[in-house]
């Protein structure tokens, strides 16, 4: 999962089916899926505390 630190993903049936850094991009990809299926979310970078 480290490589993903800090992309936006999509979600589905608890695994991740797309990702990019960019959300756009995500935003984009997302509609070809059914809004109630997936989730779309950030995986934090372990790099930042923002606390």
């Amino acid at each position: 999962m480290e490589e993903l630190m800090g992309e936006w993903v999509i979600i589905k049936n608890d695994e991740i089916v797309e990702h990019n850094k960019y959300v756009k991009i995500i935003l984009e990809l997302a509609e070809k899926y059914d809004e109630e299926e997936v989730v779309i979310s950030k995986i934090p970078s372990a790099r930042y505390c923002f606390y």
